[in-house]
């Protein structure tokens, strides 16, 4: 005689077969010891595994550097050139990176795979980049911006607190950082700076205030809106370097808004450049079509590091 169990339903009571209900719970108590199986197995136990080692880059180290002109740790991270190790005689070019966290990687990536094919020299990248807690905001504008300004734009809150830091980071720079990447590496003569955005803004300042520092400057949407177009108003120093001056410069054609107008202000800022008919000066500037504030970086480093370096 078949066994029922009585249930009951929203609007009626049915009967199932035990003899049922034995397979479903069967079969849930089947799945249910599968997935557990597959969770422990070894390809997901790899995929769940935070402490897995990480993908890392190769011809790279990170290095720290503590600042006593303005009291900033450092983390330099620092890419060699493929064979700076084979040929332990040879001395290699510089580029510097400012806003490290996300444009060594990718500064890093061109290079090599311009070098390899032989369209670059071999360079070595110095990317700066900051210890401790992520304060990208704060760092940046606190280095990057030459005089104490409150914007309408950006973060006003921050650059009423740490704006203005910029003499004392170039003077980490010049007294500090440059000496040590020489004494640390094999490094010519020639060096190069690359910013983009507060970054763009601190290496065009650097180009008219110091330009002995570097030989190359890589000029990626600089900021020349801050404290009511700064760069516009000082005295330049650029007639003090004695040799060529490589300067590339770039800004995406959709880098307009209502508060700035990007494009149209590099463009002055290079026929200020321009007009000063300086026969060491060897000036390129672009506007990328299509490109954006936060798309333009890529493109930027490559075809700037090969009008800098002499690539092709």
């Amino acid at each position: 005689m078949a066994a029922f169990l009585y249930l009951a339903g929203d609007s009626f009571p049915y009967l199932i077969p035990t003899r049922v209900i034995r397979i479903v719970m069967f079969y849930r108590l089947f799945c249910l010891s599968l997935f557990a199986g597959l969770l422990s197995s070894p390809v997901l136990s790899q995929n769940r595994d935070l402490s897995t080692t990480p993908y890392s880059m190769p011809n790279t180290e990170l290095r720290y550097l503590h600042s006593s002109v303005n009291g900033i740790d450092y983390k330099l991270y620092i890419s060699y050139p493929e064979d700076y190790f084979r040929q332990p005689t040879k001395a290699y070019p510089v580029l510097y990176l400012l806003d490290a966290d996300y444009s060594f990687a990718i500064a890093k990536n061109i290079t090599d795979h311009l070098s390899h094919r032989n369209h670059l020299q071999e360079i070595l990248l110095v990317g700066i980049a900051y210890d401790g807690p992520n304060r990208y905001r704060i760092n940046r504008t606190r280095d990057y911006t030459p005089t104490h300004s409150i914007e309408p734009v950006g973060f006003p809150e921050i650059q009423e607190t740490y704006s203005g830091g910029g003499k004392k980071f170039l003077d980490f720079l010049e007294q500090e950082l440059l000496p040590y990447i020489d004494r640390e590496f094999r490094t010519t003569h020639f060096r190069a700076i690359t910013g983009h955005s507060y970054g763009g803004l601190f290496a065009s300042w650097t180009l008219l205030t110091r330009p002995r520092l570097f030989d190359g400057y890589i000029l990626v949407s600089p900021s020349l809106w801050y404290d009511r177009k700064l760069l516009f108003r000082i005295d330049d120093h650029l007639a003090e370097h004695s040799g060529d001056l490589r300067i590339y410069c770039t800004v995406g054609d959709r880098e307009v808004n209502e508060h700035w107008n990007m494009p149209q202000d590099l463009s002055e800022f290079v026929k200020r450049l321009k007009d000063k008919n300086l026969p060491q000066l060897h000036l390129e500037f672009e506007v990328g079509e299509g490109e954006t504030h936060n798309s333009i970086f890529p493109s930027a480093v490559s075809n700037g590091i090969r009008f800098v370096f002499d690539g092709i």
